[in-house]
């Protein structure tokens, strides 16, 4: 469930460090998705990218705290799945004092790390991390304001049952966030950001090809849809941002019919 180390087997790549933006993206070519395995258990790996999100993760946290401010969250319990090393729990903790979260992961390696980021931050006693998974989320039944899931749904072999546990752990009014690739991105995009990737998180032999790993084992527009609209959750948005999709909790109208998307 650690995002950053995916593995890609059906991309028809052979991207290189002295490869051209035009080579990388004739080199790409969109097939069936991939499973990969997403558990980090190298602690070189972890720490590595552990100091990459220190370094380069505002941005992305500040994106998401953007979205999670317009649902009106100021305080209440709040569950990250896939955590990692715990980057986006810390952020938001910080910039909203009155939301407890929990963070999960499937990586011992990646719990420890997220753990001993807190307790440098000094939130140890407003965020906690432990080993849990997307398909049981550790919450009593609509007792969540908040579930964050950010790049972490490509791990998931059953989306459906995610959703559904999103569905019954939140309550009434709670909103979800959740961000992920979706591999049928325009592949111009896809080569750019796989660059970026390289100069920002690439210099770890084994991080290298971790954005194009990721992106193959990703869902495309359709699929996350149609997994949506298999599941229990309900009033949600589906919209894509470059490379990324976004799938958020959207008010209710009380004077419409209720619908699932």
């Amino acid at each position: 469930m650690s995002s950053p180390n995916s593995r890609l087997t059906k991309y028809s790549c052979a991207v290189q460090a002295n490869e051209s933006p035009g080579t990388i993206l004739s080199n790409i070519r969109m097939k069936e998705r991939v499973t990969e395995p997403g558990i980090i258990e190298d602690q070189e790996l972890a720490e590595y990218y552990n100091r990459m999100a220190k370094r380069h993760g505002r941005f992305p946290c500040q994106r998401v705290l953007k979205r999670v401010l317009a649902k009106g969250i100021e305080k209440g319990r709040a569950i990250d799945v896939g955590t990692g090393p715990g980057t986006f729990p810390i952020f938001l903790s910080k910039a909203i004092p009155e939301l407890r979260f929990k963070g999960i992961d499937l990586s011992p390696v990646m719990v420890d790390i997220a753990t001993r980021n807190a307790k440098e931050e000094g939130l140890a006693d407003k965020v906690e991390f432990e080993l849990g998974s997307a398909y049981a989320l550790p919450a009593e039944d609509h007792s969540l304001d908040l579930v964050l899931c950010i790049t972490a749904l490509h791990h998931l072999e059953r989306p459906v049952d995610f959703f559904n546990e999103v569905d019954r752990s939140l309550k009434e009014g709670g909103a979800f966030v959740i961000v992920d690739f979706h591999r049928d991105a325009s592949f111009v995009l896809i080569g750019i950001f796989n660059l970026f990737w390289k100069v920002f998180f690439g210099k770890h032999p084994k991080a290298r090809k971790g954005f194009i790993e990721s992106i193959q084992s990703s869902y495309t527009l359709k699929e996350c849809r149609g997994f949506l609209e298999q599941s229990k959750l309900k009033h949600w948005r589906l919209y894509t941002r470059t490379v990324e999709m976004w799938i958020e909790s959207v008010r209710p109208n009380p004077s419409a019919p209720s619908t699932k998307g």
